[in-house]
Parts: C-alpha cells; sequence; structure tokens
C-alpha cells in the first residue's frame, strides 16, 4: 500500500509534485505581464495545483467571480431535478405567473438563455436583504422579447430568475442551498458572498478591485454573480460538479450538455470541443475558467482590473491550449 511518501535509508522523502518546465514559467508570465494580469492564475493537473502565478495577493486571496458563479447554480439546480423538486421541463408560470410568457417559457430556456426575457429597468432598486422583493421588482422590470424566445440571449436575469426559482422549491435561501451543497462539504475556506461582513470577508482574503460594489445591485444579481472565491475553491467545486463527486455522470452530462443554441451554452458552462469555458466581468474584476470536461485538468485566472478583459480572456486560451490542447 502506497502512503504517500517513499522510505529510503531511514529517511521519508515526500514525492515530488508536479510542476511546471522552466521555459513555460518563463513564457506564460511573461504572456501575463503583457496582459496586464493584477490577480491570480493557477494551473492545475490531475486535480493538484501544478502552477500558481500571483501579481497582486497570494494563492488563497478571493476574487469576485461574477457570471462564472452561474456554473453552481446550474449544479443546484440539477440537484432539485435528481431530488424531484423540478423538472427541466417545467414552465416558470408554474413558481412565478406574472413574469411574460411564463406559460412558455420552460427552465431549461433559462438554463440556456433562450427565454427571449430581458430587463427593462434597472435592477437592484429593492433592499439588497429580501430575495422575494428582489424578485418580485425584476419581474415587475422584466420585457418578453418575442423574436428572441428559442433564440440564445445572453441575460443575467434568466439565472437570477432560476435562484428564486430554487428558493420557492426547496424553502430556503440560495445562501443556504449554496452553502450546503459547496461550501460546507468541501470545506471552502476562501468563498462566501460579497454582502458578509467586513470581518468575513477579511478571513477569506477578498481583494477589493478598488471599484464600490453597490450591494443593493449585487444582490439583485444573486445567483448570477454575487459570490467570491479563490482560485482553489473555485477549481475544487468546478472539477467536484464533472468527477461525479456533486452530480452523477448522467446528472452533470445533462446540466452541462451543449445547449441547443449556437453558443453551445447550458449551465453556465459553455461547450469547447473537449473542454467547458466559463467567464465573468464586473465591478473591477474578471474570470476565466477553462476546465477540461473530466475536471482533471484546468486553468483559471481571476484578476482586479477588468479593463484588461480580451487580453486576460486570450491569456486563459492560449495557456490552457498550450499544456492541454490537442
Amino acid at each position: 500500500m502506497f502512503c504517500g511518501f517513499l522510505f529510503i535509508k531511514n529517511k521519508y522523502i515526500t514525492p515530488k509534485q508536479p510542476s511546471l518546465q522552466s521555459e513555460k514559467v518563463q513564457k506564460y508570465q511573461k504572456l501575463l505581464g503583457n496582459a496586464g494580469l493584477k490577480g491570480n492564475l493557477t494551473i492545475y493537473k490531475n486535480g493538484q495545483r501544478i502552477w500558481q502565478y500571483s501579481t497582486v495577493g497570494d494563492a488563497n486571496s478571493s476574487y469576485l467571480i461574477n457570471s462564472v458563479q452561474k456554473e453552481l447554480t446550474g449544479g443546484l439546480v440539477m440537484q432539485a431535478v435528481s431530488r424531484g423538486k423540478l423538472s427541466l421541463n417545467d414552465k416558470i408560470n408554474k413558481f412565478y405567473p406574472n413574469v411574460p410568457n411564463a406559460q412558455n417559457i420552460s427552465v431549461l430556456n433559462l438554463l440556456e438563455m433562450t427565454s427571449g426575457l430581458d430587463p427593462a429597468g434597472p435592477m437592484g432598486d429593492a433592499p439588497y436583504n429580501n430575495d422575494d422583493a428582489n424578485a418580485q421588482k425584476m419581474i415587475q422590470d422584466t420585457h418578453y422579447n418575442e423574436q428572441n424566445f428559442g433564440k440564445w440571449d445572453y441575460q443575467d436575469l434568466d439565472y437570477i430568475l432560476l435562484s428564486h426559482i430554487l428558493e420557492k422549491v426547496s424553502g430556503q435561501s440560495y445562501e443556504t442551498l449554496f452553502d450546503n451543497m459547496y461550501v460546507y462539504p468541501l470545506k471552502l475556506k476562501h468563498t462566501d458572498f460579497v454582502w458578509a461582513d467586513q470581518q468575513k470577508l477579511k478571513e477569506i482574503n477578498f481583494l477589493p478591485s478598488g471599484q464600490n460594489i453597490d450591494m443593493n445591485a449585487i444582490h439583485s444579481l444573486l445567483g448570477a454573480g454575487s459570490v467570491a472565491m479563490s482560485n482553489d475553491d473555485l477549481y475544487k467545486v468546478s472539477a467536484d460538479l464533472l468527477n461525479g463527486k456533486l452530480l452523477s455522470a448522467q446528472n452533470k452530462a445533462i446540466i452541462y450538455a451543449p445547449g441547443n443554441n449556437p453558443s453551445h451554452y447550458r449551465g453556465g458552462l459553455y461547450t469547447k470541443g473537449d473542454y467547458y469555458e466559463s467567464n465573468g466581468n464586473g465591478c473591477g474584476y474578471c474570470n476565466f475558467l477553462r476546465i477540461s470536461k473530466d475536471g482533471k485538468v484546468a486553468v483559471i485566472l481571476q484578476s482586479m482590473d477588468s479593463s484588461r478583459y480580451g487580453d486576460l480572456s486570450n491569456a486563459a486560451d492560449g495557456i490552457y491550449a498550450d499544456l492541454f490542447g490537442k
């Protein structure tokens, strides 16, 4: 039986951890410098961190992950489906009959962003600590565009609405559902909602971007962009959603299948051949997840300068392709 060390001449020698070749390190440092990284990039292979590079903060720093959170909301939806509380074919008038065209829009439409819904007014005017008030405000300001029904149209409100539906079918807050599926069982130490108190944000090593975060607006995003996570915590959750620890292989195949849309988007992830992609941008932060379908290899980049979004996205793509592309 192998117990994690080698015994040679009365000495315990820890096996060498996987690492990155020096020429790759130099290449990627230059690439990330040119791209304007103000944060952290981490590379994972076989479930282990093989290289971590920070220009601000350290490996445990957490960032607002923005739309990358939608992948985790997708996981919560599939958990509810597996427990019989929800069906992807359910029409949303079952939960919120006042949503325009609710009788025709399904949960799957929301997951694939083909609902035809878009905001007709600014979100975030309701008290941030009242989920029901936020839901009603969102519905009041939701517009139905008939021409977009069944067509892919990226809208945060699809996942905000999914978050409130999860609360309805479970009788629990989205925060409680999130913590019970991810934070507690996976023992995440650098993850919380950004409206947590300052002491808690300090404990998770949250790095402020320098831009003011409007708590009303950020709470109105709920399951679409309101959580702070470190790279390691984000990798742990993403990998376990894909490797069978949090979702069965069958349920993973359903929720993260290529969507019925040109972008192959479903459940918060874009299918890109043999890997998944997710991106976030807001409040000064930008975030990029590139991960294999089995969760074994990944590149995660988070930065506090969203003005370099395009350059950093290209850097994440280039590093993943260089290491893991076929």
